[in-house]
């Protein structure tokens, strides 16, 4: 069993994302508590760990979404 972080560095503004799912999902949801960006954690059928979203890989908008938010 994989061990899953609370909390984890968002890498668009460096501010802590939170864990937004909890229980039994196929995909673990963050949260950035600053620039709001999303992102999760999946595991595919043979073990792997996918992280995708602006949590674990930096939005190219980020500027935009700062004004916006």
């Amino acid at each position: 069993m994989t061990v899953v972080p609370e909390t984890v560095t968002c890498a668009t503004c460096g501010s802590t994302a939170r864990r937004a799912t909890w229980g039994s999902t196929d995909t673990i949801c963050y949260r950035c508590t600053e620039c709001h960006a999303g992102g999760h954690i999946a595991h595919t059928d043979d073990g792997e760990e996918l992280r995708r979203g602006g949590v674990f890989e930096p939005l190219q908008n980020y500027a935009t979404r700062r004004v916006r938010a």
